[in-house]
């Protein structure tokens, strides 16, 4: 049990200049299984690599007294059987093995001894029983041990991501430190990777998945607009404990407005009696006292006023931690036929072999319906049948072709270059495109930096925005919560439900689709 400790850290990036960390201190107990959490672009990526050194403060000190592994990470050829990938991000034990048989074929003093060595490190990181421990954390986290025998490149990318987190944990004393393992995993998968983390101890993750944070979480890391806090408990009752908290400074903070009005108009009088008896004093027999009247009048303004400043200073310091985002809109369109979109027995064959069959459904004007399934079922294919980009091999899909479909899509399309180029090219205005984003909470130099700097969330942001440009008939989205942070995720499910869009949508986040969605269909 270790304690990883920040002490007034300040970070910042250089090509362009950001500042990410100003004065960050806090400590984090390795034992702990802690979700980190803050708004796109607070920095939570940059204070992973922090934490495992792979980035330096520009001021501060970074204390990490344990190894640390870290998700995602780069596995070289995925064209090799999954025991060896997952036995690889573990430790070299195959290099070990074959450097232990070419020792002891050599068979000189020096190599014996180097073999000595060499069979230390296999022995102390668990050589010889590596791959029946890979079988058993396969089993825990859910999967058939049959995999670890696949191409590692065959498996779906939710398997391949709970087979790496698995390695992870197979490392003796290496503290994981796993950002976004949810995206793409489908929600069986998210499923068993949250039960699989809540029997383990000690990490630090990255996720905006609610349900998926709650069922493994047990201390909360939240980056704040003016602060960083730690609170144990779950997410939920982090996010409950937030909520309370600026509800209660609303409330202090209209109480203050009220006292300072009061307060504004008790000063204007007393300065005005003030003023008015100094003009009387100039004609009046007793000018001692009504000047001593005026001047205590005017003290008492005065006194009231520092009152005023006084409680100012109180408003200012409360609601520090409540994030300004805007109220977002989604156009509405009134012109959409009742039936939007109809599939009868649609499927698609790639290569000659089904990815799905059987799908029929209609949608009406102003139903919302997700399409879930597990990965590799078919969900993205169905959404690019539906709008037209395939020709499905059995069965018919009917989209008007007047009709306005606005896209976002699982990988953002706008990955590198500059915003304003990109709005030039597709003759996108940028005030109004200006605007969304910020009711996204993205402002700033955002057209003054390349989009390569930018964060998962902000660029998944940048697609988003896009699909709420113009009113349209139908909105097509395929896992549109990748990346996005919690505050956003509320904000476009509340634009949601009081839009009433009309939506076809790919999302694994179970307290997204249980809120917006009217229909449910499952390949």
């Amino acid at each position: 049990m270790h304690n990883i400790s920040l002490d007034n850290v300040h970070f910042h990036y250089d090509t362009p200049y950001a500042q990410v960390f100003s004065g960050l201190s806090l400590s984090i107990n390795t034992s702990w299984r802690t979700a980190l959490t803050g708004l796109n672009g607070r920095g939570k990526t940059t204070l992973l690599r922090l934490i495992a050194g792979q980035v330096q403060p520009a001021q501060g000190i970074v204390s990490t007294p344990i190894a640390t592994s870290s998700f995602p990470y780069d596995i070289g050829n995925p064209h090799r059987p999954a025991m060896n990938v997952a036995m690889d991000c573990i430790a070299p034990f195959r290099q070990w093995e074959q450097d232990m048989e070419r020792l002891l074929a050599e068979g000189t003093e020096a190599s014996i001894a180097s073999y000595g060595d060499v069979l230390e490190r296999y022995e102390k990181l668990g050589g010889y029983d590596i791959e029946a421990r890979c079988e058993q954390e396969c089993a825990r986290m859910g999967m058939n041990s049959n995999l670890l025998q696949r191409e590692f490149a065959s498996l779906s990318a939710g398997q391949q991501t709970r087979m790496l987190i698995m390695a992870m944990f197979l490392k003796n004393d290496a503290y994981p430190l796993i950002d976004e393992p949810t995206n793409h995993l489908d929600m069986e998968g998210r499923a068993m990777l949250g039960d699989y983390l809540a029997h383990k101890q000690g990490f630090l993750l990255v996720s905006h998945d609610r349900a998926f944070l709650d069922s493994c979480a047990d201390h909360i890391v939240s980056i704040n607009r003016n602060d960083v806090r730690v609170m144990q408990g779950s997410f939920s009752q982090w996010h409950e404990q937030m909520e309370a908290e600026e509800e209660h400074e609303r409330r202090r903070t209209n109480n203050l407005r009220r006292e300072i009005r009061s307060l504004e108009e008790a000063a204007q009088k007393r300065r005005s009696w003030s003023y008015s008896k100094e003009k009387e004093k100039r004609g009046a027999y007793d000018k001692g006292f009504i000047g001593h009247r005026a001047a205590k009048q005017m003290k008492r303004a005065l006194a009231v006023e520092r009152r005023i400043d006084e409680k100012l200073d109180e408003k200012q310091a409360l609601l520090g931690n409540v994030e300004t985002q805007r109220k977002l809109l989604i156009g509405r369109v009134t012109t959409a036929p009742d039936i939007v979109l109809t599939a009868d027995n649609v499927g698609v064959d790639i290569g000659g072999k089904p990815v799905f069959g059987g799908v029929s459904f209609t949608l009406h004007r102003g139903e919302r319906l997700a399409v879930l399934g597990a990965n590799g079922s078919g969900k993205t294919t169905l959404l690019r049948t539906v709008c037209r980009e395939f020709v499905p091999d059995h069965g018919t899909a009917y989209l008007p072709s007047w009709l306005v479909v606005a896209r976002s899509y699982q990988q953002p399309i706008w990955n590198n270059g500059y915003l304003r180029e990109h709005l030039y090219r597709h003759n996108i205005d940028e005030t109004k495109f200006r605007t969304i984003m910020g009711s996204f909470g993205v402002a700033g130099d955002l057209f003054d930096r390349p989009l390569e700097t930018f964060s998962f969330g902000q660029r998944k942001k940048v697609d988003l925005c896009r699909s709420f440009l113009q009113p349209a008939h139908l909105l097509v989205w395929d896992e549109p919560m990748n990346y996005i942070d919690l505050l956003t995720r509320e904000q476009i499910e509340e634009a949601i439900i009081e839009a009433q869009p009309t939506m076809l949508f790919v999302e694994h986040d179970r307290a997204f689709v249980e809120s917006i969605a009217t229909a449910v269909i499952e390949l």
